[in-house]
């Protein structure tokens, strides 16, 4: 995937794999990332950790852990994965606690959440709250019809966005990824 990437003319990854409750074990992808990391550096690509954290695995008690081990590495970025159904109620239940913290959201593909998807400006609802919203590039793929298109092309139109992600899982995902830069002149 560093090949795909590099070829891609990608110089920056933020690896921000799935946090899970049942994949408790951070030291074991620790160890993985650091020598992913040497790789990286060979291809002059600069690796950050970070993970992504879904809403339903959040429990008050366990914020410092939240803080220490799934934000960004020397930030108090949290990237956020909510569920499609997840209402704003239950959002704000997470968002506002974890922010009181001095975590600092950034929402993971909005334009995949109903409440987004069905309301023109619903994505305002999150940037009042203080949250930053991160494009999936892969949906700008999808045909017209999709509402997870739809709503991405909404949210970048209005300047939402504060990044964009490939949201990668294989090395054919760089290629869309870079043929949307590309489309969209982003």
């Amino acid at each position: 995937m560093l090949d795909a990437a590099s070829r891609c003319g990608i110089d920056r990854i933020m690896a921000t794999p799935h946090y899970r409750n049942k994949w408790k074990n951070r030291a074991a992808a620790r160890q993985v990332f650091s020598e992913l990391r040497t790789d990286a550096m060979q291809r002059g690509i600069t690796l950050q950790l970070g993970s992504e954290f879904y809403i339903g695995e959040y429990d008050r008690d366990r914020i410092d852990f939240i803080k220490s081990e799934l934000c960004f590495e020397d930030s108090n970025a949290l990237l956020l994965e909510l569920s499609p159904h997840t209402s704003l109620e239950e959002a704000q239940d997470v968002i506002y606690p974890l922010q009181r913290s001095g975590i600092e959201i950034i929402l993971a593909h909005p334009e995949k959440y109903l409440h987004i998807q069905n309301n023109r400006r619903g994505y305002e609802d999150f940037l009042l709250m203080g949250c930053k919203l991160q494009l999936s590039a892969e949906w700008l793929t999808f045909p017209f019809w999709n509402a997870r298109k739809r709503a991405a092309k909404r949210m970048l139109a209005a300047g939402a966005y504060e990044y964009i992600a490939s949201d990668a899982h294989s090395a054919k995902d760089y290629e869309l990824f870079a043929s949307v830069i590309k489309k969209y002149k982003l």
